[in-house]
């Protein structure tokens, strides 16, 4: 007997994945392998529609066999693959659906199911919405998703997996000034391609995660901010030219600011995008000297990434394996909560109304960090 008539009684969220990606290097493909190997208690992956791997436009792309090869595999364990939105079936069990597409590509994929979803006449099991984080490249797109899924009834969680992280968690237990810090690896040749890839700028993208902490735990909002003053010595802003374009783009190499706001709050961000690997929540005190700092990956972490190395291949992107178990986390919650909301929560997990207020925070801060800096 198979594994699913054998577990046929057993109340489980089912989740839909959108935007697989290509094995081994799209987030999309580890949130399916953290489901389907059974690390995420109650779910039980049983739908991925990859629009682009699945089409007759990719059949010559180099990767496309190394995603059909994976998609065979997966169907032997019972996982049905879409090409569109459009064929996954209507919602009659618990649901979880999750959006890992390109961040261009979500609006219209989250707007096509929502539109699936709301001509399906007959009652509905309860559903969550999981939008990998930004969600989308502009406010105006985040807000028109929030509204339709609010008419349609389908709440939308975004994956800012820092929210949950236990660096995170720890620091904030702690009294006196935090500071968020966020290091990429890039190395300064690697820069002029990183501006043009993100060309939305650094705000908008990498210190994404750390905006929207600020807005879920220190209630920064546009309105809310009084003043926000950059760090001189530890930041550059910078115009490169894009390798592939020839235009020319400004964006952040280096960036420290601290945030008030009018109700006496502070709080610091840092982000480098030649740094290193590793995320840091830093405590200090009132004469600004270091109490404590969390890393992300912690220790522990750090000694299972040998383990999870030999489960999905050393060629498989680090910052997975660096940031699996908050993948896990926040996937574990929204489906602890889907299958019993009286006995869970879902404390930090960031809705859409953050993604939309963290993207509006960026766009506001963006220029007077620069015209700081000048």
């Amino acid at each position: 007997m198979s594994e699913i008539q054998s577990n046929k009684e057993e109340q489980f969220v089912s989740v839909v994945l959108v935007g697989c990606g290509c094995p081994k290097r799209s987030m999309g493909w580890y949130h399916a392998m953290q489901i389907i190997d059974h690390r995420v208690i109650g779910a039980r992956l049983q739908h991925v529609v990859e629009p682009w791997y699945m089409s007759a436009a990719a059949a010559a792309n180099e990767d496309t066999q190394v995603f059909q090869e994976w998609r065979q595999r997966m169907e032997s364990r019972g996982v049905v693959f879409h090409e569109s939105v459009a064929t996954v079936p209507p919602c009659h069990e618990l649901r979880l659906t999750l959006f890992s597409a390109r961040t261009a590509d979500n609006p219209s994929l989250v707007h096509a199911y929502l539109q699936q979803q709301a001509s399906n006449t007959q009652q509905q099991q309860q559903q969550f919405i999981f939008l990998e984080k930004p969600g989308a490249p502009s406010v105006v797109q985040l807000q028109n998703m929030q509204q339709e899924a609010v008419r349609v009834g389908i709440p939308i969680y975004m994956g800012f997996n820092k929210n949950v992280s236990s660096y995170v968690q720890k620091a904030r237990t702690m009294s006196g000034h935090l500071t968020f810090v966020h290091n990429n690896s890039y190395t300064p040749d690697d820069l002029p391609e990183c501006f043009e890839r993100n060309a939305e700028g650094m705000l908008s993208n990498m210190a994404i995660h750390e905006l929207a902490l600020c807005i879920t735990y220190f209630g920064v909002t546009v309105d809310s901010i009084a003043q926000v003053q950059v760090d001189k010595t530890q930041s550059s802003c910078e115009t490169l030219i894009g390798p592939a374009s020839g235009k020319p783009f400004t964006d952040f190499r280096s960036l420290k600011f601290t945030i008030g706001t009018k109700d006496g709050q502070k709080v610091s961000i840092a982000a480098d995008r030649c740094g290193g690997d590793d995320s840091v929540a830093i405590v200090t005190n009132a004469e600004g000297e270091e109490v404590a700092r969390f890393t992300m990956p912690d220790e522990t972490t750090v000694s299972n990434i040998p383990h999870l190395q030999q489960q999905y291949g050393k060629d498989t992107m680090p910052y997975f394996f660096a940031q699996d178990p908050d993948y896990l986390q926040l996937k574990q919650l929204l489906v602890n909560y889907l299958l019993d909301s009286e006995k869970s929560s879902l404390e930090g997990v960031a809705t859409i109304d953050v993604a939309i207020e963290s993207l509006k925070v960026a766009e506001y801060l963006t220029p007077i960090l620069q015209e700081q800096l000048k």
